[in-house]
């Protein structure tokens, strides 16, 4: 039984972490701030003329040439049109990179309305040097989890609260909403990310029946033996520039018939978790 109920929950482990988390989302932009009511796209054009005779400057192959003009010419090349922004936009994606600190590339989602056809174009809002502008992102995330420790409070004036270690493998489903900030910094770009966050978590957890996890019996276990249970947690997080806190409320309910003796059957538990961003350390590529 035990055996059988490890290597359950390993087989689920592994198809279950093979899984990358899920993002479903969109940036916004707001026009009501000043930094997000204006975008520049490569939209207008500038028309040169070459003349016959004209020499030009070519680079081919890495060497720079020179050769006159037979005939003349007409080059047109595009220019950046500032864009007053007057509704909110969806943005699918954004770049910020250190080769331009001072623009944030957008991809805007697509405009169905013919007037608007000209702003299916990608575009980008500047930011001042030592500037920053913020962005409201809004996503669904399907992600793989697992709780290793759960606070469970006491039952009686014998049993006080306690931290078990049941395994709990699972998965995830929240709504998350972020505010990120890019930052010009002249020489680098910079980004950091305040959110809040509320779903649910479920999936399997193992417990193990011995003589002190079922003294609520008339007879307790006497040998010691593994069930099986589906566990429910909804909670809410937050995410302070990579620095995360979750705070939960689940319960375990019994799927194989010997997890119905467990003291904490369909208990409630208090769920805790911390994390950090790989990017609080460093810039992330």
């Amino acid at each position: 039984m035990k055996a059988g109920i490890t290597m359950l929950l390993i087989s689920i482990a592994l198809s279950t972490f093979a899984q990358q988390a899920t993002e479903v989302g969109r940036y916004k932009l707001r026009p009501k701030q000043c930094s997000q009511d204006t975008v520049f796209m490569k939209i207008g054009s500038t028309k040169t003329i070459l003349r016959k005779g004209w020499i030009i400057t070519e680079t081919k192959g890495g060497m720079m040439l020179q050769r006159p003009l037979t005939r003349d010419t007409l080059v047109i090349d595009k220019k950046d049109v500032p864009v007053r922004v007057t509704g909110k936009w969806k943005i699918g994606e954004v770049k910020h990179t250190d080769d331009a600190p001072d623009k944030l590339h957008l991809n805007p989602y697509h405009f169905t309305q013919a007037k608007d056809s000209l702003l299916n174009n990608k575009s980008y809002i500047k930011i001042k040097e030592n500037g920053y502008v913020t962005l409201v992102r809004s996503y669904l995330r399907w992600n793989a989890i697992t709780i290793p420790f759960a606070i469970r409070p006491a039952l009686n004036d014998t049993i006080g609260s306690k931290i078990t270690t049941d395994l709990k493998i699972g998965a995830s489903f929240s709504y998350n909403v972020n505010w990120e900030t890019f930052k010009n910094r002249r020489l680098m770009a910079r980004k950091s990310v305040k959110g809040i966050s509320g779903g649910v978590a479920f999936g399997f957890s193992k417990v193990t029946l011995s003589t002190s996890s079922t003294s609520l019996l008339d007879e307790p276990y006497k040998f010691d033996e593994d069930g099986l249970a589906c566990f429910v947690s909804p909670g809410v997080g937050f995410n302070l520039k990579g620095f995360q806190i979750n705070f939960s409320y689940g319960w375990d309910l019994p799927i194989t018939r010997n997890v119905k003796d467990w003291n904490y059957a369909r208990k409630g538990y208090i769920g805790i978790g911390l994390g950090v961003g790989l990017d609080v350390f460093g810039k992330i590529p």
